[in-house]
């Protein structure tokens, strides 16, 4: 499978999006690279905390998938230039800057992990 490299992957993350919302904490990703499909979404990692599948929302389009919910069998379409906004359930964040590590599966290529930092 194709390895897609990390530098490549920041572009995914929409700048300026991270926030908090009434649930946890928010953020866009949009596909810039191209059209892909998403098998698995593993836990989210913010500062050093991990946040499980069942704690994660994808929104798309005005529908709602739970994170865990998202599999080979229940895929993610993600077409260029689409946007997505993945929702976290938790405590809010506080101001300042956050690393944030992504981690997918796609039927493409396999397993693409990246890490962006973003201020709230």
């Amino acid at each position: 499978m194709p390895a897609v490299p990390a530098f490549m992957l920041k572009k995914l993350f929409v700048k300026g999006s991270l926030k908090n919302n009434l649930e946890g904490f928010e953020f866009q990703l949009k596909n810039v690279l191209a059209p892909g499909t998403i098998t698995g979404v593993l836990p989210l990692v913010v500062d050093d905390q991990t946040y499980q599948a069942e704690n994660l929302y994808i929104i798309q389009s005005e529908e709602r998938r739970a994170a865990n919910q998202i599999g080979k069998e229940q895929p993610l379409s993600f077409a260029l230039n689409s946007q997505v906004t993945m929702a976290v359930r938790g405590p809010q964040l506080p101001p300042g800057a956050h690393r944030i590590v992504i981690d997918v599966i796609t039927k493409e290529a396999g397993e693409l992990k990246w890490d962006v930092t973003e201020t709230l």
